[in-house]
């Protein structure tokens, strides 16, 4: 059954319960035009329907706003205009609006874009309204009422109506469109690619998805819906973007291939969780529950961020960012407001991936006794933890923290989050692999083999010298490297005798070992910070995202690092957030 279909069905049912009055939320007139056709031939079949819309009209020669007729079906009289002529007009539409609502022969009254309405018009005409449903008239027409978003609507018309958001078509439905689509373009699209193509279009209407498949046949030709270059996603990704920006609630994140040096653990359950989201309707039936996400926590620089991008192309999902600080409104219910219309669009684009990045910026306050900063706060946790432990669609959580400080003991009971996991300091295994990882870029992989010794020498070094690098150190090492790399060649490029990359060979080694002397890492800058959070994450029971293997004498020097500056802590008393303090 089509989703306009289903509403239409849905407003019949209440209607016929004897609710007379209801309001679809809605931002267009393409998201409710099929419903109130579905209406009108199913419900009101013999009966007049009649839209009432804001025009302009001439009196006594001077043009203002008046109510017109949108005859959607033949209305049985037309409007005596002769005596509307002595009103304000304000009153016209409340007036037209009562005699028609007296009319037996009118089975449906449509008032479109009622927030657009003048500020006098919409205040008589509420006041009218919520007279005539106020008698609660069995036979009585069906006032229908659209509003952009039901914050618009007065708030003394909610006892009188029925709110209902215009929801966006599932995937079975938007399967079934782009199947009969691609047949009528003569297209073969195989199956995965076709269920890729419904996991990017979750989150438009119906309406939109032809016009999505003729706009990318138009622009990219046969590469559009070619599996492998797949253009067709570019364009709904590009479209989806304008799409969130409306709101600039959600932001759309164009993923990328990226390797996880570390991890192993978290991987293989996201893999895990992974086979059951590609496989719901079955995993439902043999009893298990849809996932709902993961927690991850870590100091700054040790991969969160990196794996929400990993995990959305692992399981070739779209990914939504949601920053907690867009969420955070200057009016009184304005961020629980926000938060919860962020968490329906991704429901709504689902199945996809909603990455919270920081989460703790947006809850920080409600776990502290006695330090709360608001109660909106303490609202929006709880809002957000009921819609976690309730949720059923397969919009997969990864909610990454750089601080657990603050955030209620609630975000970790089991219910909440599948699974907590944590990232540490990288091992000196780890930091081998992610620098493997980063000179193993196809423009650079020419190095590898000759800077094996340097990482080897780096190691070394950064343990002696209690320089401990983080994930994003390490990359930003060899990032530097080739910066310098590049300019040193062509500072002397007239002299060069040698090829660029015989050039970078020759001299990665030597270029990587100086950038690290200048490098200055997160082991010097934040000491305290990494004690800190080593003493505080042994408290809870979280995963270790990566497998911990044999420690080397880098890891041992490591561990007495955060042991020593401990007990400096311990010592002086308290934490320093300041690097330049010992």
């Amino acid at each position: 059954m089509e989703t306009e279909e289903r509403l239409a069905r849905e407003i019949s049912e209440i209607y016929k319960s004897g609710r007379q009055g209801i309001v679809l939320e809605a931002s267009c007139r393409q998201e409710w035009e099929k419903t109130v056709d579905f209406l009108q031939r199913e419900t009101f079949g013999g009966l007049a329907a009649a839209e009432l819309r804001w025009g302009r009209r001439a009196q006594n020669g001077t043009p203002v706003y008046a109510p017109g007729f949108y005859q959607r079906l033949s209305i049985p009289r037309l409007l005596d205009w002769e005596d509307l002529e002595e009103a304000r007009p304000g009153q016209y539409l409340a007036m037209v609006l009562e005699r028609l609502a007296g009319d037996k022969g009118v089975g449906l009254l449509l008032l479109a874009d009622f927030h657009l309405l003048p500020p006098e018009a919409r205040t008589v005409l509420t006041a009218a309204l919520v007279q005539l449903l106020s008698r609660g008239e069995k036979d009585g027409p069906l006032f229908l009422i659209t509003v952009e978003k039901r914050e618009s609507l007065p708030e003394a018309l909610f006892p009188c109506v029925r709110v209902l958001s215009v929801e966006r078509p599932d995937a079975a439905t938007l399967d079934a469109q782009v199947e009969r689509i691609g047949k009528e373009m003569g297209l073969c699209l195989p199956l995965g690619f076709r269920r890729e193509i419904v996991s990017y279009l979750q989150g438009f209407h119906s309406y939109e998805v032809a016009y999505l498949f003729s706009r990318a046949a138009r622009k990219y030709g046969a590469a559009a819906f070619d599996p492998v270059k797949r253009r067709v996603l570019e364009l709904i990704s590009a479209e989806k973007v304008k799409l969130l920006d409306r709101d600039r609630l959600l932001e759309w994140k164009a993923v990328r291939q990226v390797d996880m040096a570390n991890m192993e653990i978290l991987a293989r359950y996201l893999e895990e969780s992974g086979r059951i989201l590609a496989n719901l309707d079955e995993t439902a039936r043999e009893g298990v529950d849809t996932p709902k996400g993961i927690l991850i926590t870590g100091l700054p620089g040790t991969g969160k961020s990196l794996f929400a991008q990993y995990a959305a192309a692992k399981l070739k999902l779209p990914l939504l960012r949601l920053e907690m600080g867009r969420m955070m409104g200057g009016l009184v219910g304005d961020s629980e407001r926000n938060l919860r219309n962020a968490q329906r669009q991704a429901e709504e684009m689902a199945p996809c991936i909603l990455w919270i990045d920081e989460i703790e910026k947006g809850f920080s306050g409600t776990g502290r006794e006695g330090k709360s900063e608001g109660a909106y706060l303490q609202r929006m946790a709880g809002s957000f933890l009921t819609w976690l432990q309730e949720k059923k669609s397969s919009c997969y959580l990864i909610a990454t923290a750089n601080s657990l400080e603050g955030l209620p003991v609630e975000f970790f009971r089991k219910g909440r989050f599948d699974e907590c996991f944590y990232t540490s300091m990288p091992t000196e295994r780890e930091l081998k692999e992610i620098l493997r990882v980063h000179l193993s870029r196809p423009e650079r992989r020419h190095v590898l083999p000759k800077a094996e010794e340097a990482i080897a020498q780096i190691l070394r070094s950064a343990a002696a010298g209690q320089r401990f690098m983080t994930g994003a150190d390490a990359g930003a090492l060899v990032s530097n490297a080739f910066r310098r790399l590049y300019l040193d060649y062509h500072d002397g490029n007239q002299e060069q005798t040698m090829e660029k990359k015989e050039y970078d060979q020759k001299n990665i080694g030597r270029i990587l070992l100086e950038e690290f002397k200048k490098l200055r890492v997160f082991g010097e800058t934040n000491g305290d910070e990494i004690a800190v959070y080593h003493k505080a994450i042994r408290k809870l029971n979280f995963i270790r995202a990566s497998e911990k293997g044999e420690e080397t004498n880098y890891d041992l020097i490591l561990k007495d690092f955060i042991a020593d500056r401990l007990a400096r802590i311990e010592e002086r008393g308290t934490f320093s957030p300041d690097p330049r303090r010992p």
